[in-house]
């Protein structure tokens, strides 16, 4: 009798542990500190969001956020209207897979090992895909001050190292740099300071640019044209 006692204990506990351990295979693995959501929330923000799998490269456009893991791919979050791209290339610049999905706020990009989460700034939710673009978690990232310190790391880092190897991404707009609003070229930086260029879309920015500062020059233009001229017409009325 006290055996199986003793067998029924030792049962117990190991199937505690088991358990234990196949909750963390498969929990999210952030630098956030997250909770839990209600089934109703998840159901209606994995709705709202809509992602969505890439099989092939779409067009590149400037770049918002990234992250590199110890693998050395690269997580791209691009920009867009209200569709978002989040792009996993390799160190070389090769297209790997890729998601798009319904987005009118800001997000940032975050390797979790294998998998991509996303985090949706203002709704405070972060996501974990897989590279078929399945959702696999889904939480809440809690108001908090080391919460805000690392969402702006995420953000506005301009650097990841892994190894030996810097991965940077900047813009090469001359005078045009100040003005942007997202990073044209990602550049990977090596143990004897080479530099290689992987992901360049400096042209279409640098041009992008330039038209839409003309546009602005040719309003204000315009705008102070029809100005002078009904204080010319008020001036000769009188």
């Amino acid at each position: 009798m006290k055996l199986k006692r003793i067998y029924l204990l030792l049962s117990f506990v190991l199937l505690i542990v088991i358990s234990t351990n196949a909750i963390k295979v498969n929990a999210m693995n952030t630098g956030f500190f997250t909770e839990d959501l209600s089934d109703e929330t998840k159901t209606t923000f994995v709705a709202s969001i809509n992602v969505s799998p890439l099989s092939a490269e779409p067009e590149k456009r400037g770049v918002l956020c990234f992250d590199v893991n110890e693998q050395g791919l690269i997580a791209i979050g691009q920009t867009g209207s209200q569709d978002k791209e989040i792009c996993v290339y390799t160190s070389q610049g090769e297209f790997l897979y890729g998601y798009t999905f319904n987005c009118t706020q800001s997000f940032c990009v975050e390797w979790d090992e294998q998998h991509v989460n996303i985090y949706f700034i203002r709704s405070d939710v972060i996501i974990s895909l897989d590279s078929d673009g399945n959702i696999l978690d889904i939480k809440a990232v809690q108001d908090t001050i080391d919460n805000n310190s690392y969402r702006n790391s995420l953000l506005y880092s301009t650097t990841r190292t892994v190894g030996n190897t810097t991965y940077l991404i900047r813009n090469d707009m001359g005078i045009f740099n100040w003005i942007a609003t997202s990073y044209s070229q990602i550049v990977t930086i090596d143990a004897t300071g080479s530099e290689s260029i992987i992901y360049d879309v400096n042209s279409m920015q640098l041009t992008k640019t330039i038209v839409t500062i003309s546009l602005i020059c040719v309003f204000v233009f315009v705008a102070v044209a029809v100005v002078i001229w009904q204080f010319i017409k008020l001036r000769r009325g009188n």
